[in-house]
């Protein structure tokens, strides 16, 4: 380990061990990364790299996902994993502060902003990465179906690289490897298993949030790949008209995704950097 690789730590929240890497350094401005679905939080390590120096990053593995702990039956709801994200605030405010930049990517969004709009006091400033408030989605629809034909156990990686290099993504080779090597653990028969509990794709909760996206009061930057089929144009811009223009910033990056992270990052970070650089 390097002086610039990142700390894995857990603590624990209502019955459940949560693990979060803390990229540092302490006493710069906090900001707090959530992933999205089946993903993890080592799924933003090239960002993270990349903010550190101006932030202290912590990337959270939502319960059931990642390195935190599987939370079994009935302990998925949207309202525990929104409770997730809180408790992580609270284990990280007295390093932290509490002026923090929350990002979150797909369902992590959902999850963001659901604390952002309890918690004003606490959150500077929303990253919406390509997500929506909607209660029903094609595209969710389709992935899930997806999901359901997919073997438990795969035979090696490969066959799972592929799986993600369809998603479709524009990341580089490399960066699909390294994505995929973060979200599979190996399966004690043989094979590989994906590193999520199967539960979090069962009880998944997607309520309607268009009443709780027009109550957001921080500054808040949507940001969507003009290739990503889950959050569209026109629902993007929808969203940025229910908040007040002064408040909101959307972006669309070109040759990105729904994974527009991994598919541009150069591009992701320049657009957060220039988001967060108007506020102050």
């Amino acid at each position: 380990m390097t002086s610039r690789d990142p700390t894995d730590a857990n603590f624990d929240h209502d019955g459940v061990r949560l693990h979060y890497v803390d990229w540092g350094p302490t006493g710069s401005p906090p900001m707090l990364l959530l992933h999205g679905l089946r993903d993890s939080a080592r799924s933003f390590d090239e960002f993270a790299a990349a903010m550190r120096g101006d932030h202290h990053v912590v990337a959270l593995d939502s319960r059931g996902h990642g390195d935190s702990e599987w939370a079994g039956s009935g302990a998925y709801r949207f309202e525990d994993l929104v409770s997730d994200v809180g408790a992580t605030v609270d284990h990280l405010s007295a390093t932290h502060g509490r002026d923090l930049v929350l990002v979150g990517h797909s369902a992590g969004g959902r999850y963001a902003w659901a604390y952002a709009i309890e918690h004003p006091e606490v959150v500077r400033a929303l990253v919406i990465v390509d997500i929506d408030p909607d209660p029903i989605n094609p595209q969710t629809q389709r992935d899930f179906a997806a999901f359901d034909a997919e073997p438990f156990v795969w035979d090696s990686l490969d066959p799972v690289i592929e799986k993600l290099r369809n998603r479709p993504m524009f990341a580089t080779d490399d960066m699909v490897r390294r994505q995929t090597e973060a979200i599979t653990r190996d399966h004690p028969a043989g094979g590989l298993v994906w590193k999520s509990d199967p539960l979090v794709m069962d009880e998944y909760e997607r309520p309607d949030l268009w009443s709780s996206w027009s109550r957001i009061k921080c500054p808040t930057l949507i940001v969507r790949g003009r290739k990503s089929t889950l959050l569209t144009h026109e629902t993007a811009v929808k969203m940025r008209e229910a908040l007040p223009k002064n408040q909101v910033r959307l972006t669309e990056l070109e040759n990105a995704a729904h994974w527009l992270y991994q598919d541009t990052p150069e591009a992701f970070e320049a657009t957060v950097r220039w988001f967060l650089a108007g506020l102050e």
